[in-house]
């Protein structure tokens, strides 16, 4: 198609970091039946993928528009209506998937009916995996589109087709002052010149994700849909207590609204049906049969007829999002990791279930680290065997089995893209020189950063060595700000440096923190501390360089007799704290090992978290107790102190007892302050969710791969 010639249809799309659905989307339209279209993507200031992905399509038809900065939904489809060329203009959103007889349909329907101007269809909801649910209509007809239109938005904003001559001959554009609602405001302004009409199916396949901008600001876009319903229905009841008791259902009130409704528009079954539906599900079922008397039949038969449909149009959902994935074999990762963790292993579960994404994760061993963690993963893993170095474990902190297994796993596994785990096991060093050799692009996953004492041949060797491996990678992976600095200071590229966090499933962890939190009183009563003791909780292992001697000394220091120390974890220095805090005064209370369960419970019984490092490249405990609602006390050693402590608690300089009872102290003093803080850490927490890292490893390899 020339570029002078103009279209039937465009097809206007706006992303915003929408890099993960969007050439699902795009594909779904460039393959629609009807050939005279041209899709236009606003790409609102994206910080993924998705310039790249729009770069690599090299369909005619797809124009992109770019905003310098983010400037929000709205304002990008204003944009791209100045830049539509199609008599009609259709609304797709970046991570929604049309039927290819989306725009076919539509088109026969606004031709068929002239006095109308927008049309929409159903929609059917899939998941993240494109598994799909519930099946949504709304109401076909013009008087019944104009009704519901009094309550909330008469279409699904991502399915519909306008004539675009109407938006242009009436100034109509989207209004940026109603944010999450821009569509329903520009809907009843467009009906107040022209009908509109829904057609009875699903040819839209929406995304439900907890980046939708439903799911992140639900609770403003209620608001100002209010707003918008109350304005509309103003035009038939214009006192505003009786029209807030019309849009609230209540009997009286909304039945003179349909009065004075149908006094302009008539009497239309569809009309009443709806609301009657509306009564009987406000409780009022007396006053909704005497509205429509056959209300009951109508909806045992419309239920019948959408169970129905629902399968017909799951069936057919499968198919097509089979048909789009089809084109392009899934890349192949192979990752090389030390050990499974149970802070890693769930993130690659993730990762494979992704179905552009074929996962392989080769492990040095069971555990490097003498762990005795139990970590149940779903991915294809391989475990190397290999011997271990004498002496490797007081150098490295860690077992050096030297496996050369490493090489077979790699040629089976026959990876477009490698990801390496650290550079201080035989297998990550083995897998960077096969990767070398056989030009297969390496991803470096890093945990480590500089801060703290270290000896000096390490550091020596970690300036030869590392900054060789990062101008060798094709990008980075790493697990915070500290590792992110780390590795911009060795010569990364700054833009290829993403975060793979270490962390957990963060809403799993406050949905159970709130149910223990209802036995608070009991979880501390089973540990004999009362109302007014101050539980300072740290979960570690009992060894030198978790710095609980310190911890120990400081509560001594702040003299409060109601400070007291649970430490969850076993290891070497158990005798020698429980000497220590007795010759203190202070009361200590060590676990040993418990399960995840347990741990909650020590959390949702506690008041203050702490963990005072002398070395700890993150630290996912403190994951768990900012998910369950804790304000921290972390030393300056901990890697997730920089990311996770803002205004939730203290920051201390590693081993000094004098700044930690301090910040102790004023956490023991303020109950109020603390629980504030515990809030801060849960809203902090939410960022640091599972979605995200998954999404920058996905994104790593694909650049990789180009």
């Amino acid at each position: 198609m020339a570029r002078a010639e103009a279209p039937l249809v465009s097809v206007l799309v706006a992303v915003h970091n929408g890099a993960r659905y969007l050439g699902l989307s795009i594909a779904s339209v460039l393959r629609q039946t009807v050939a005279e279209l041209e899709l236009v993507v606003v790409d609102d200031g994206s910080t993924d993928e998705t310039p790249q992905l729009l770069a690599t399509i090299s369909d005619p038809r797809l124009h992109a528009v770019t905003n310098g900065e983010q400037a929000g939904l709205a304002a990008s489809l204003n944009r791209g209506l100045e830049h539509v060329r199609g008599r009609y203009v259709a609304r797709l959103d970046a991570d929604d998937v049309a039927f290819p007889d989306w725009l076919e349909r539509l088109l026969d329907r606004i031709r068929g009916k002239p006095d109308v101007a927008v049309v929409g269809t159903g929609i059917v909801e899939v998941d993240a995996t494109g598994r799909p649910g519930p099946v949504h209509l709304l109401p076909s007809g013009p008087t019944a589109v104009r009704w519901h239109a009094l309550f909330s938005a008469p279409f699904f904003h991502s399915t519909v087709l306008i004539d675009r001559d109407v938006l242009d001959e009436h100034g109509l554009r989207y209004d940026l002052a109603y944010l999450e609602s821009e569509d329903y405001d520009l809907w009843t302004r467009l009906l107040a010149v022209a009908d509109g009409d829904n057609l009875g199916e699903a040819l839209v396949l929406r995304r439900m994700h907890p980046e939708q901008a439903q799911a992140r600001r639900g609770e403003l876009q209620r608001s100002f849909q209010r707003e918008i319903a109350l304005r509309e229905i103003a035009q038939f009841l214009p006192d505003p207590a009786e029209a807030e008791r019309a849009w609230r259902g209540q009997p009286a009130a909304y039945r003179a609204l349909l009065d004075r409704f149908e006094e302009r528009r008539g009497v239309d079954p569809t009309v009443r049906a709806a609301a009657a539906k509306r009564l009987a599900r406000a409780g009022h079922p007396v006053q909704a049969v005497r509205l429509a008397p056959t209300i009951p039949a109508r909806v045992a038969a419309e239920r019948a007829r959408r169970a129905l449909q629902k399968r017909a149009v799951h069936k057919q959902a499968a198919e097509w999002l089979e048909a789009l994935r089809a084109p392009s074999e899934p890349i192949r990762v192979t990752v090389v990791s030390p050990e499974p963790t149970p802070y890693r292993a769930p993130l690659f579960d993730r990762v494979s279930e992704r179905p552009e994404i074929d996962l392989t994760v080769i492990y040095a061993a069971r555990t490097v680290a003498r762990r005795r963690w139990a970590v149940a993963s779903h991915h294809r893993s391989v475990f190397l065997r290999g011997l271990p170095v004498p002496g490797a474990r007081r150098l490295l902190h860690h077992d050096y089995p030297v496996t050369p297994g490493v090489v077979r796993a790699l040629r089976r596994a026959r990876p477009d893209v490698v990801v390496v785990s650290g550079w201080s096991t035989f297998a990550s060093q083995a897998a960077i020189g096969w990767c070398r050799a056989h030009s297969i692009p390496y991803v470096l996953l890093v945990e480590s950063h500089d801060l703290g004492r270290r000896s000096a041949w390490r550091g020596a060797v970690k300036g030869a060595v590392v900054p060789r491996l990062l101008r060798g990678a094709a990008g980075a992976l790493v697990v915070g700000t500290l590792a992110r600095d780390s590795v911009v200071a060795r010569g990364a590229q700054a833009d290829r440096v993403r975060v793979f966090a270490n962390t957990i499933d963060v809403a799993a962890w406050e949905e159970r923190a709130d149910r223990l939190g209802r036995k608070r009183r009991k979880l501390r009563s089973a540990l004999a501390f009362g109302d007014d003791d101050v539980v300072v909780l740290s979960v570690a292992r009992l060894a030198r360089e978790k710095g609980l001697d310190t911890l120990v000394r400081a509560v001594a220091a702040t003299r409060d007799p109601r400070a007291a120390i649970v430490v969850a974890g076993s290891g070497p220095q158990a005798s020698t704290l429980m000497q220590l805090a007795d010759g203190l005064g202070v009361r200590l209370l060590l676990t040993g090992e418990l399960s995840e369960e347990r741990v909650a419970e020590l959390y949702a019984a506690a008041d203050v978290f702490a963990l005072m490092s002398l070395r700890e490249p993150w630290g996912v405990v403190v994951n768990e107790a900012a998910a369950s609602g804790l304000p921290l006390a972390l030393s300056d050693q901990v890697g997730a102190a920089w990311d996770l402590l803002y205004g939730n608690g203290a920051m201390v300089p590693a081993g000094d007892v004098t700044a930690a009872a301090d910040a102790l102290r004023r956490l023991a003093a303020d109950p109020e302050s603390r629980r504030a803080m515990g809030e801060r850490s849960r809203a902090l927490v939410r960022g640091w969710g599972y979605d995200p890292s998954v999404e920058n490893f996905v994104a790593a390899v694909r650049e990789a791969i180009r």
